[in-house]
């Protein structure tokens, strides 16, 4: 009797073992089915997308929006391009598209295929431009010069026109503002220049009712290059299809004084008998930092008759010193600086009365050397 327990529990093990086989297998095969599949749909991905792509082009259009370099950055994504097909924006076919697409912006591209294959390449479309109801892709990331649908013209080609004093060899001229518009993409399709003296010189002023030069013109058409007339229409009005720009740093001819303005000179008040005081060249080197254009300079001793004459006039009690003639009183950052070492006497000259911050001086007064701490 217990002989026939024993079996009968030892055939339900074997069968219980061998149904738990069957399903470790069917397990394992779904298992494996899963990982194929999924190995399948992971290779497929690392494929590249096929793509299709239109480009719609201008006949002629000099310096406009560069077509080609949008879609060397398409076919640098995970993509095989299968299909290209270039045609004219005068072409039948390319009005056709143009009104479906309704494109506003020429040059163009459109993108069809596999443009959802991945989050990846989905991401990047999603960057540049705009899926249809059509299952494309309209790149319409096109920065100007552009052929603009609307106004049948090419827009966003940038005109300058500049008046200058040519005489005036310390004005500080405008041609960083043209740098800085050629480094953020602005096509200047054309600059010209006058003089403030010339009968368009002062045609030029008297419209725009300008009252420094250099001056400069921009036209409207900057209006297309978003970021950038943003920041000119801070400064100025659009007037007949420009935007009137004037030096803002000295120097510069000052129209209404009939001069140029800005042109610093300085006086050193030195000591000779002071050879260890700090020395007073430095004082230029900081009003250079502080923006001041020297023109000019010239070095009296405490000694001298000129010396002697400062020191009585303008109550100087300390030495080595500097003094700045009226004209920087167009430097609105010197004169602020100024307040905290000098003072602005009543004839327009900067005098500076606290030279302690520079190094060792001579106390006038007391006729002794003062190290500095």
């Amino acid at each position: 009797m217990q002989k026939s327990r024993i079996e009968a529990l030892l055939y339900s093990m074997l069968i219980l073992a061998a149904a738990i086989s069957i399903l470790n297998v069917f397990l394992i095969q779904g298992r494996a089915a899963e990982i194929n599949k999924a190995t399948k749909e992971a290779e497929e991905l690392l494929k590249p997308a096929k793509l299709e792509v239109t480009k719609i082009l201008l006949s002629e259009c000099e310096k406009c929006f560069d077509i080609e370099a949008a879609f060397e950055s398409i076919k640098k994504q995970n993509v095989d391009v299968t299909k290209e097909k270039t045609m004219f924006s005068d072409d039948s076919e390319a009005k056709e598209l143009i009104r479906n697409f309704n494109i506003q912006k020429i040059p163009y591209i459109i993108i069809s295929g596999e443009i959802n294959k991945t989050q990846q390449l989905k991401s990047f479309f999603d960057g540049v431009g705009e899926f249809s109801d059509e299952g494309n892709v309209v790149y319409t990331s096109i920065s100007p010069p552009y052929y603009d649908v609307s106004s049948a013209k090419v827009v966003g080609r940038v005109s300058i026109v500049n008046v200058v004093d040519s005489s005036c060899k310390e004005c500080v001229p405008l041609a960083q503002v043209i740098s800085s518009f050629k480094q953020s993409g602005v096509a200047i399709s054309k600059e010209d220049s006058y003089e403030y003296s010339s009968k368009e010189g002062m045609d030029i002023i008297a419209k725009f009712n300008i009252t420094r030069i250099p001056a400069m013109l921009i036209s409207s058409e900057i209006n297309y290059y978003s970021s950038i007339s943003e920041q000119i229409k801070e400064l100025t009005k659009e007037k007949s299809g420009f935007y009137a720009l004037h030096a803002t740093s000295p120097p510069y001819r000052d129209l209404k004084e009939g001069k140029v303005v800005g042109l610093a000179r300085l006086i050193y008040l030195t000591d000779s008998s002071c050879a260890g005081c700090y020395n007073v060249k430095i004082n230029e080197q900081i009003l250079a930092r502080l923006g001041v254009f020297v023109r000019e300079s010239v070095s009296y001793d405490i000694f001298s008759k000129e010396g002697k004459g400062l020191i009585s006039k303008y109550r100087i009690e300390k030495a080595p010193i500097v003094l700045v003639s009226p004209e920087a009183s167009v430097y609105p950052v010197f004169v602020q600086a100024w307040n905290s070492v000098g003072s602005a006497e009543d004839d327009g000259w900067y005098v500076m009365k606290r030279p302690e911050n520079l190094g060792t001086y001579k106390d006038l007064k007391a006729n002794e050397i003062v190290s500095a701490r």
